[in-house]
């Protein structure tokens, strides 16, 4: 086996991501019919990977790798290698504690954080939540994002149910970083069978990915109302939860999408001044 680890990098020219990776001879290239390729390395139980994933000073490398797939559009080379999935174990072994897997995974959040990767709130309607109060409500909405700063109770890891994903951005990537663990192994005193996956795309893929069809192509003329959109269901949540006792962290930063970012709705003010002066103040358990 290759003593290097394998390269990936989001964006990447193919024949480079070739060239970075000359010992790997298990390489492979799933060309499909609608245009799509997809670049795989994969490895087995016995014979785990490590994979580098670099950019710049946010880069960072994952051991116990199981697979790696890289997606290009054939029909926009210029996008290069544009997405990255990468899968993984927490450990060599298969089975772990629920508890130390916890603790592993969430040791690896806040190492994203020391290099730089900063948390990301979805658009949608996705409210600005933080500590506590951010895994509180992940534990009752599967597809929420809680605060990586945030290192959750066993009770509150269990009942994040058998998946779930914390996403980041940095220098024009988004990551984002989950696990799933088989329902049959649920017990939090016993021990768990824990899949990670990385997930990297880049800035351009993570917009076109709030469109659908033809809207893909167009998505830099459609953001603008798109956003307003989307905030304005953020902030109508914000409003309810304000209601319920959360804090609304309004210091969050939007990363910049589109050049015309940040982007507000008009008619948000109301929405916005009930927030201001209604917030809570940080909740302390």
């Amino acid at each position: 086996m290759p003593a290097s680890p394998f390269y990936v990098q989001v964006g990447i020219n193919p024949s480079e991501y070739n060239q970075r990776n000359p010992l790997y001879i298990k390489k492979s290239i799933d060309k499909q019919p609608a245009g799509l390729n997809f670049y795989e390395q994969n490895w087995n139980i016995q014979q785990q990977g490590t994979v580098h994933v670099e950019h710049g000073q946010h880069s960072f490398t994952i051991p116990f790798v199981l697979g790696s797939t890289g997606t290009e559009n054939a029909d926009s080379p210029k996008r290069g290698i544009y997405k990255f999935s990468i899968r993984s174990g927490i450990t060599a072994e298969e089975f772990i504690n629920h508890d130390e897997a916890r603790l592993r995974f969430t040791e690896t959040l806040q190492n994203f954080v020391r290099l730089g990767w900063q948390p990301y709130i979805e658009y949608y309607s996705d409210p600005r939540l933080s500590g506590q109060q951010s895994i509180a409500y992940a534990i009752e909405d599967e597809f929420y994002a809680p605060d990586p700063l945030y290192i959750p109770t066993l009770d509150e890891w269990m009942q994040l149910g058998s998946s779930h994903g914390w996403v980041f951005h940095t220098d024009g990537v988004f990551m984002e970083m989950s696990f799933r663990r088989k329902r049959q192994f649920m017990d939090k005193n016993g021990q768990g069978v824990y899949l990670l996956n990385y997930k990297l795309l880049t800035r351009e893929a993570h917009a076109r990915n709030h469109f659908s069809g033809d809207e893909r192509e167009q998505w830099q003329d459609l953001w603008i109302e798109k956003v307003k959109e989307y905030k304005m269901l953020r902030y109508q949540k914000e409003v309810e939860l304000i209601k319920q006792g959360y804090h609304i962290n309004t210091q969050y930063v939007e990363p910049q999408i589109h050049p015309d970012d940040p982007v507000e709705p008009e008619d948000a003010k109301a929405l916005l001044d009930y927030i201001q002066q209604n917030n809570p103040q940080p909740y302390k358990p």
